[in-house]
């Protein structure tokens, strides 16, 4: 597959994919390819970026992996903060439907209620229910307030 910057004589430029160079001369000779704005078929190719093919016999480079650092984890602070900025969040953007969490959630699934972010709480049982039955959802830790 190769890509051709193409102008037109009214000077609208636009891209082409073609199978190879081949076929983008036989449909430009016989003028099939015109420009999506005004319908010319005048068009000729502009010069492009060109990309490095590499024969099939010879294998690529390896590429080079770029030096990670390992992540650090987070404080018990910092993660208590995150925790916290995501609670709010929740709460000033999803619909709170308290206990009947599960029940919404599977109904929201099966397209019977409004698709719409909720939060709201579960019993451990009903999590698992609604695991099993293939229902997303994430389970958010409380945040501790007091320490």
């Amino acid at each position: 597959m190769v890509v051709y910057n193409l102008l037109c004589k009214k000077k609208h430029s636009f891209e082409g994919w073609f199978p190879s160079f081949e076929d983008f001369q036989k449909q430009a000779d016989k003028k099939l390819i015109s420009c999506p704005t005004c319908g010319t078929t005048k068009v000729e190719k502009v010069p492009h970026a060109c990309a490095v093919h590499v024969k099939k016999e010879q294998p690529a480079p390896p590429a080079k992996k770029p030096e990670q650092t390992p992540a650090v984890p987070p404080t018990a602070a910092e993660f208590k903060e995150m925790l916290l900025k995501v609670h709010h969040y929740v709460k000033e953007n999803f619909e709170d439907v308290g206990p009947r969490f599960a029940e919404e959630a599977r109904e929201i699934h099966k397209g019977a209620a409004e698709e719409r972010p909720i939060h709201g709480t579960a019993t451990r049982e009903e999590a698992k229910d609604l695991a099993e039955e293939g229902v997303p959802f994430v389970a958010l830790p409380k945040p501790d307030l007091d320490s």
